[in-house]
């Protein structure tokens, strides 16, 4: 394994990591029934956002759906606003709250099933 293939690797680990912090944040929340964005999601968000446009850009011996990266960085920034704007907000409307969580899936699912 070269060095390239290396960081695109951790880069994904990495991506991973921001959406387990992304969803279990969430989960966290929802299920103690006070819904607030936590630094959780905060950072989960930011990770999924940063590390996934240094995925989408070229990378020797890969080749991207670009219209699948599309999809997927449209709903990784409107996850990263929903979950910056009211950060500091006691508790965020149930149906915001609920959104992020739906678009969180959405995007994994995006990932895992459009090949």
């Amino acid at each position: 394994m070269d060095a390239v293939e290396l960081l695109r690797l951790t880069l994904r680990y990495i991506h991973l990591i921001g959406f387990a912090l992304l969803l279990g944040g969430f989960a966290v929340q929802y299920l103690s029934g006070k819904l607030r964005i936590n630094s959780a999601m905060l950072w989960g968000a930011v990770l999924q956002v940063a590390t996934g446009v240094l995925l989408s850009s070229p990378w020797p011996g890969v080749d991207h759906t670009y219209p699948k990266i599309g999809v997927k960085l449209l709903l990784a920034v409107l996850i990263a606003v929903m979950v910056v704007v009211p950060r500091k907000r006691a508790e965020v409307n149930r149906g915001h709250f609920i959104g992020i969580g739906a678009m969180t899936l959405i995007t994994a699912a995006v990932a895992v099933f459009w090949r």
